[in-house]
């Protein structure tokens, strides 16, 4: 799978920056693993619970073989163990961060399938044409609110309370708080997109289709939604902006010129062998006989023949003349 990567982590209008995404730039050799995080609780703790969180869930998954969705959910677990090992020994440390948690969106590209896990508001989607294809639900109030029908998704947007979240990564939470799927309808050209809730202050819905659709491949994304939330967003804003080129990874140029290589030496190797079967063949037809040496040593001449005959028969002792 060929994938074209942009990516943000900037501040906004806060004191400091809380979000923390991996890898910090995506290069076609790395595992196509995309994490981000929004940490939790208003102070310096929350960056500290974001970073335990990316570097955690990174280093489980980047070495895993994950190739089904059971596999997925062993390593999610995996990781949150050892993010809460990680968190437990900073909060022993200093006790003030007990309470901080982070959010957490994770995309992982293996076998042509997105797995594909969040934990908050920070949100993953699918898109195609500029237009979703699938989205995640937000564990939050709002969200919450939406599902029963007591507001609707344009008045979540406005909500007072749009950024109480139900569930993040801490200490206490369980395993089943992080949910988690498989998408397996992948096609070229198709986008995804890992964000904090941040981002989409600016960079909303309507924006999918007026942005990324058509795709142009010579544009930076990233500068283009930067230039949309910079000076206008109050929150700190992170993405993962991925875009589908194709799915099956491009070959590197060395790669394909050793198999070529390889031919033409086999090639020049085999024309080799055929000349010299061919010269050996016309030495051979060319060349005069060689004489039968043991008759050569028979042919006497015929007068010579009858006086060693005599010669012979006179030598033999017994035998009357």
């Amino acid at each position: 799978m060929n994938i074209r990567a942009f990516t943000l982590n900037e501040i906004g209008g806060r004191k400091n920056l809380e979000d923390a995404i991996l890898p910090k730039r995506y290069l076609p050799q790395d595992i196509p693993l995309f994490i981000v995080c929004d940490g939790v609780g208003g102070s310096s703790f929350g960056e500290v619970a974001s970073d335990i969180a990316t570097r955690c869930y990174y280093n489980v998954l980047a070495t895993a073989v994950v190739d089904s969705e059971q596999a997925f959910k062993n390593k999610l677990d995996e990781a949150l163990a050892s993010f809460q090992q990680q968190a437990h020994d900073y909060i022993l440390v200093h006790p003030a961060a007990a309470t901080t948690s982070t959010t957490l969106a994770l995309l992982l590209f293996s076998q042509h399938n997105a797995y594909i896990a969040w934990c908050g508001d920070s949100k993953i989607y699918q898109l195609r044409n500029g237009i979703p294809v699938y989205k995640s639900k937000d564990h939050s109030l709002v969200a919450t609110l939406v599902a029963q029908g007591v507001i609707t998704e344009k008045e979540a947007l406005v909500h007072p309370q749009r950024n109480v979240i139900t569930r993040s990564l801490s200490t206490h939470t369980h395993p089943s708080d992080i949910t988690y799927t498989v998408l397996s309808d992948i096609r070229e050209d198709d986008w995804f997109l890992l964000c904090t809730d941040g981002l989409m202050e600016q960079f909303t819905e309507d924006h999918f289709a007026t942005i990324l659709f058509p795709y142009n491949p010579v544009s930076n994304y990233s500068e283009v939604i930067d230039a949309l939330c910079r000076n206008n967003t109050k929150d700190n804003y992170s993405m993962h902006l991925l875009h589908i080129n194709s799915l099956k990874k491009k070959v590197a140029a060395k790669s394909r010129l050793f198999p070529v290589l390889l031919l033409l030496l086999l090639i020049a190797g085999g024309w080799y062998a055929y000349q010299r079967s061919s010269g050996n063949q016309h030495t051979q037809i060319s060349s005069p006989m060689k004489p039968d040496t043991s008759k050569s040593i028979m042919m006497i001449h015929p007068q010579k023949k009858e006086a060693v005959q005599q010669d012979s028969v006179a030598e033999q002792p017994g035998k009357p003349h």
